[in-house]
C-alpha cells in the first residue's frame, strides 16, 4: 500500500477493523509480535503500539474512521434540582441518538469515557 507521490512516500491509513485483527492475533500467544507484524508488513514497534493503545481503550482507525461532529443541545436543568459546585470533577450528561443517557460525575479517566461512549453508540 506504500504510494509514491512526486517523490515522497505516502504514510499507510489502516482501518481500526485490521489493527484490531493483527493485535488480537499477536494476543493469542504461541508467536512473537515480530513474527505476527512480518507476517501483515508491519513494523514491530507500530504493532507494539497498537497493543498497547488497544489495552488502553484508545485504539482507532484511519482518517476515514475519524469521528464526526455531532449537533448538540444545551438544556437548562430544572429549577427542583440544585446545581452545587463540586470540586470532584462536577456533572456531565449525554444523550446519545441511540437513545442511552450517560451521566458522568465526578473526575473521570478519558478513556475509559472514550470506550463506553464507543459502545453505547453501536
Amino acid at each position: 500500500m506504500d504510494t509514491m507521490q512526486g517523490g515522497q512516500e505516502r504514510r499507510r491509513r489502516y482501518s481500526l477493523a485490521f489493527k484490531q485483527r493483527v493485535v488480537e492475533e499477536a494476543l493469542e500467544g504461541g508467536e512473537s509480535v515480530s513474527v505476527v507484524a512480518r507476517r501483515h508488513d508491519l513494523n514491530a514497534n507500530l504493532l507494539f503500539t497498537w497493543r498497547r493503545r488497544y489495552r488502553q481503550g484508545t485504539l482507532t482507525g484511519g482518517t476515514e474512521e475519524r469521528a464526526a461532529l455531532v449537533p448538540i443541545r444545551v438544556a437548562a436543568t430544572s429549577a427542583a434540582k440544585p446545581v452545587s459546585k463540586r470540586a470532584d470533577g462536577g456533572e456531565l450528561e449525554l444523550l446519545l441518538a441511540s437513545g442511552h443517557r450517560v451521566r458522568v460525575r465526578g473526575a473521570v479517566e478519558p478513556a475509559l469515557l472514550r470506550t463506553a461512549l464507543e459502545v453505547l453508540s453501536r
